[in-house]
């Protein structure tokens, strides 16, 4: 891995966490907000959505990354094999059921 890959994973990273602790701030200043309704930390229903959004997000990020790299193998493969695209367009939808085990998980978490 490249030292602008590593960069660049790591600005991720550091922006899903500060998205992650906005979200959870947020949900508690909604309940500070309404006190005849407060109780304490987050309510069932708004940790069941983090964790569905957390789920599906997961699924999509682990895609993307696993896609990126398979479909510039795939066009090089092509390029010198014509024959090679059958596999290749396999190789290409495979991680997509990350995505939808990541939103079958979303859906269930809601319930």
């Amino acid at each position: 891995m490249g030292k602008q890959t590593i960069k660049r994973f790591a600005m991720a990273i550091m922006v899903f966490n500060a998205i992650l602790v906005g979200l959870a701030l947020y949900g508690w200043a909604q309940e500070a907000a309404n006190p005849e309704t407060a109780t304490a930390g987050l309510t069932d229903s708004g940790m069941k959505t983090i964790g569905a959004g957390l789920a599906f997000l997961g699924g999509a990020i682990g895609t993307g990354m696993a896609q990126s790299r398979i479909i510039a193998a795939v066009l090089g493969a092509v390029a010198e094999d014509p024959g090679q695209l059958g596999f290749g367009i396999f190789l290409i939808a495979f991680p997509e059921t990350l995505v939808i085990l990541g939103f079958v998980m979303a859906f269930i978490l809601k319930g």
